[in-house]
């Protein structure tokens, strides 16, 4: 498989926690599945959720998540400032590059 990279944001952000520090750009990423692949989460190593990739990208990306280990892993690439929903939303980089 050539080296192939993604680039998606979350959806339904986690809310901040006090005990850990704040995302930021180039923070770790670990995507989770779940229920056979049909939701993937993101979630920080440490063990705090970030959110969930929307549902297309889940479909296209649950059978890579499977078969390579490699793209279980991202990076944090930008967090977009919301101001009407407050926080930001949170744009993942994912791929084995």
């Amino acid at each position: 498989m050539q080296d192939t990279e993604w680039l998606t944001y979350l959806l339904d952000g986690a809310d901040a926690r006090p005990d850990l520090p704040a995302p930021r750009v180039g923070d770790t990423v670990e995507f989770r599945m779940l229920h056979g692949g049909r939701e993937i989460e993101a979630w920080r190593p440490g063990g705090a959720r970030l959110g969930r990739l929307p549902p297309a990208e889940s479909a296209l990306l649950s059978g890579l998540l499977a078969e390579d280990p490699a793209w279980r892993q991202g990076r944090i690439a930008a967090l977009v400032p919301r101001p009407r929903q407050g926080g930001a939303r949170i744009h993942v980089r994912i791929g084995t590059s």
